[in-house]
């Protein structure tokens, strides 16, 4: 793939033999996994092979130069920043890594060969490094709705469509053949999950999820159903709902029945809302999905043909079903369709069940009947205001009754056509990730309690500590730039981060008002730590009370201030991957803080088990963060999940802060409570009291001793 990289190292090696540097071998590091490349002397890789009888030498030839470098000049070079991409796999040693290079040529979309740049720029994109699986049911008797559903996404944005051998579906062969016809790739349509090196979010349609399938399903990077039906649901990160349930007690991230794909044809003129009378029906279709598991579509034509006498009456049946039509000449039978939802506008009346086909003959304008299909069936039309058989068995009375009730045309949502592209939205899942408990990091048998969902995010609680968190985002990983502080900072706080300079020193001098006592008065010529210091408020603070201060911060720029304009000593680093011995010259601070750093951890359990060890015995770490219940919780919780930040992994209670700082070897000894906000009490917003007020004062009292602030601290001491 990198045959340029083989070409220049190639020349690299010629290069120092001219030169006099002698080199029996020479690779560059840092290349693609998959495209590395070794340059060898010949007469070296002779006399290597009479040295060695290892078969592991023989077969991998380079091991038998580069292990004896007593015998031979080995050269390993960091790679020039052309071909840098360390990060890259473009070997295909596995099934999933052939999917990946077939995703990369796809994107190509030429015949090689191709430059470095066109095979970085591919390998990079999104499309191949958030793969994404769609597993419709191909199950006998659940219809081919889900099955279409994920063909037509996958084909209009090369997802991978996951069929197993063992499908039951009698339809399926057919319906890839069709989606074939129009684009879908062969390499799209999968007969296993990819493994470990090519972890896809798994996108399942499958009616309902079953016990071997979530078994199937855990190791990848996310799961997603859309209108899953189970008892698993709790194993979801994301729950999509298109299609409109029926007494669904659980929560879904997400309710948009606009992802279904409507028809382009409409019915020009249709009838009024009352049903009109019969014999102005002219063509009636009968469609109970692909396979019509319930066997409903004879005995539901012939009823039809037999009411709707002066009407055509066309059943759609797969397979070799028959039936005695003797006087019903206007009924005919005929295969499946494909792309039938642009052929409904044809149709006065469709019958049909609660499903795909339903809304898509309600948006194309047609009068519809719903069947019985089973009990769930009838409820939802019920629900859904749509006209239906309430008989178990289907008649021309039954049929009659049906047509003249007031819901032939449905109102659901007052039929506004609107058209959300679900293969785009799945696009913004795939980027989706999976965590585990932050302080636990372990992902249990039976998932954690779903405590809230919303567009982008699933939040739980720990089984083990109790910790809040987040436990599925496909918000991407955030920036820590210079803009973070700046154009961000002041879209939430009206001001940059160094126009809020001195508020947040005086933060800090209060904080170092309480750690003083803690320290019984004696901060002098003590050493402290303050870890995401930011531009460094704290830590001037801090040195104005008398400690030694030192911080890091993953922003290069907000470190380059700290060191420059304030001259303290600090680093950049991803905390807690730090030496701190070799940085600043001390292993244990007295002193430790995080002044709201702590939330936005995802390896909770790595960052404290590291504020431990630089902790001194007796020293204190203290912390701020949002709580977990505070007013805007209790008030609106919805409201309060939908706004946390999306880097925010966990959200700390401070009941349950002193379980999880025990582990740690952490004592807590002070909690203040503190953001406290009384216009976010019921009471304020339904009375509208402003500020100075004699309820505004008395909610503010109220909000602090109850401890209701939105944020707060907590100071413990290392045993």
């Amino acid at each position: 793939m990198f045959y340029e990289a083989a070409e220049e190292s190639a020349k690299d090696f010629e290069y120092r033999n001219q030169s006099g540097m002698k080199c029996d071998y020479l690779t560059w590091t840092g290349l693609p996994h998959g495209s590395g490349v070794e340059i060898f002397n010949a007469d070296s890789l002779l006399k290597a092979q009479g040295l060695t009888s290892d078969p592991y030498d023989h077969e991998h030839v380079g091991p038998a130069l580069y292990n004896h470098k007593d015998t031979f000049k080995c050269e390993f070079i960091k790679a020039p920043n052309r071909f840098y991409f360390p990060d890259l796999r473009t070997t295909i040693d596995t099934p999933s890594d052939f999917l990946r290079s077939c995703q990369i040529v796809n994107l190509l979309q030429k015949k090689g060969p191709y430059t470095t740049e066109e095979i970085v720029h591919a390998a990079s994109s999104d499309l191949v490094n958030y793969p994404l699986v769609l597993v419709p049911s191909v199950t006998k008797g659940h219809g081919t709705g889900h099955l279409h559903r994920c063909l037509s996404a996958a084909s209009k944005n090369h997802y991978f469509v996951y069929i197993p051998k063992d499908k039951s579906l009698e339809e399926t062969d057919s319906l890839v053949k069709q989606y074939k016809a129009e684009g879908l790739q062969d390499f799209q349509i999968i007969d296993f999950l990819p493994d470990e090196t090519y972890r896809p979010v798994i996108v399942t349609d499958s009616f309902e999820l079953t016990k071997s399938q979530i078994e199937a399903f855990k190791c990848n990077r996310a799961l997603i159903s859309v209108d899953e039906g189970s008892d698993f649901t709790s194993y979801c990160d994301y729950l999509l709902d298109i299609i409109p349930s029926y007494n669904l007690e659980r929560e879904a991230n997400l309710i948009e029945s606009d992802f279904m794909e409507k028809p382009k044809n409409k019915r020009e003129v249709a009838f009024n809302s009352d049903a009109p009378d019969k014999d102005s029906v002219k063509k009636v279709l009968v469609c109970l999905g692909g396979e019509d598991p319930s066997g409903l579509t004879l005995s539901a034509s012939i009823s039809a043909a037999k009411y709707f006498s002066k009407a055509k009456i066309t059943a759609i049946i797969s397979g070799e079903k028959t039936c005695d039509t003797a006087g019903l000449e206007n009924l005919e039978i005929i295969k499946p369709v494909s792309n039938l939802k642009e052929q409904l506008f044809e149709y006065d009346l469709v019958i049909t069940h609660y499903g795909l086909t339903a809304f898509e003959a309600m948006y194309a304008g047609c009068a519809l009947i719903l069947l019985p299909t089973t009990k769930l069936h009838k409820n939802l039309a019920q629900k859904y205001n749509f006209a239906y058989v309430a008989d178990s068995k289907i008649s021309e009375k039954s049929i009659e009754a049906a047509w003249q009730s007031k819901n032939i045309y449905p109102k659901f949502e007052n039929n506004i056509i609107k058209e959300k592209n679900l293969g785009d939205f799945l696009k913004i899942l795939s980027r989706g990730e999976h965590y585990n408990c932050p302080v636990c990091q372990k992902s249990p048998a039976v998932p954690d309690t779903v405590i809230a969902r919303n567009i982008s995010r699933t939040y739980r609680r720990c089984q083990t500590c109790g910790m809040l968190y987040m436990s599925f985002s496909s918000d991407g990983q955030s920036d820590y730039s210079k803009s973070y502080f700046f154009e961000d900072y002041k879209k939430q706080y009206g001001k940059t981060y160094q126009e809020d300079f001195d508020s947040i020193k005086a933060q800090g001098k209060r904080r170092l008002s309480i750690i003083n006592l803690l320290f019984l008065g004696n901060l002098r010529e003590k050493n402290s730590f303050d870890i995401g210091c930011a531009y460094g408020p704290f830590m001037q603070a801090a040195s104005e009370h008398g400690l030694n201060t030192f911080g890091t911060d993953i922003s290069e720029d907000a470190v380059k201030y700290v060191q420059q304009e304030l001259k303290f000593p600090a680093t950049v680093s991803q905390f807690p991957q730090i030496d701190i011995a070799e940085e600043f010259g001390i292993s244990q601070f007295d002193l430790v803080t995080m002044w709201y750093v702590i939330e936005h951890f995802n390896n909770l359990d790595f960052v404290l088990k590291k504020v431990s060890e630089i902790t001194k015995k007796g020293g204190i770490f203290a912390f701020s963060t949002p709580s977990g219940e505070g007013v805007s919780i209790k008030s609106d919780s919805k409201s309060f999940f939908k706004n946390s930040p999306a880097d925010h992994f966990t959200i700390w209670e401070p009941s349950k802060a002193a379980k999880i700082l025990k582990k740690y070897g952490f004592e807590v000894v002070k909690v203040v409570s503190t953001g406290h906000h009384p216009e976010r009490f019921a009471k304020i917003k339904k009375s509208g009291a402003k500020p100075g007020s004699l309820l505004w004062r008395l909610t503010d009292f109220k909000s602090r001793k109850l401890k209701l602030g939105d944020t707060f601290e907590i100071y413990c001491r290392k045993k």
